[in-house]
């Protein structure tokens, strides 16, 4: 058991690396976006750069959820084992 027999208290704070991760994966999301529109004719550079974009949301979306999910409880919000 932690701290002689308590239980540990999460804290209200987001895990910073998938915090980071999540905002690493957006930008590369948006770099590939932007490059893959350079060439006004290019269309199947456009179709893979919007799908890319797509999935780099989707997963900086769940990246950012799973960094704040102990926010995401209202029982983890007490300090009751002070």
């Amino acid at each position: 058991m932690h701290g002689h027999g308590k239980v540990p208290m999460f804290k209200m704070r987001p895990q910073m690396s998938t915090l980071i991760a999540s905002i690493v994966v957006l930008a590369l999301g948006l770099l590939f976006f932007y490059d893959g529109r350079k060439d006004p004719g290019d269309l199947p550079a456009h179709d893979r750069a919007n799908a890319v974009l797509a999935i780099s949301i989707v997963i900086s979306g769940v990246l950012f959820i799973i960094s704040t999910g102990r926010m995401w409880f209202k029982h983890l919000w007490h300090d009751r084992y002070r």
